[in-house]
């Protein structure tokens, strides 16, 4: 009979849980982005595409899509940003930086943001308005 590997659930930063098996050494590049002026939608739209992919497989997705998306710019800053705070976090620890092959996204979502509201001006003195709104990125890349 095979044993079952006991999993834990990990919370890496706020919110984020993360399911892992019991006895790895847990490491983890965190970037957050917040109030970034691009719908919550679109944004998830792009980063369902890199969900459990690899980083170097990530970069190579955004930056095809560098030309097509706003969005595509700010996911691969924020990448970038995560890649470089898990190396930052192995070298403080005490072990060697990994290449962003050997790297995974573990977690990468988008939540909704506060929104800007403004007003139209329409006919007649009446106002219309219009709602802005604004998103937060979160990125967590492990081994």
């Amino acid at each position: 009979m095979s044993d079952k590997v006991k999993q834990i659930l990990v919370r890496v930063s706020n919110g984020v849980h993360i399911l892992e098996d019991e006895g790895t050494d847990l490491r983890y590049g965190v970037a957050k982005l917040k109030n970034v002026r691009y719908g919550v939608l679109k944004m998830r739209r792009l980063i369902n595409i890199l969900r459990g992919s690899s980083v170097e497989r990530a970069f190579g997705i955004l930056s095809v899509m560098r030309n097509r998306l706003k969005g595509a710019l700010i996911v691969e800053k924020t990448l970038k940003t995560a890649v470089n705070n898990y190396n930052q976090d192995c070298s403080k620890k005490g072990s060697t930086a990994k290449a962003a092959s050997e790297l995974k996204v573990r977690a990468i979502y988008a939540d909704g943001g506060p929104i800007m509201k403004r007003a139209r001006p329409r006919s007649h003195g009446r106002a219309f308005p219009i709602h802005k709104s604004l998103s937060h990125l979160t990125i967590v890349v492990s081994d």
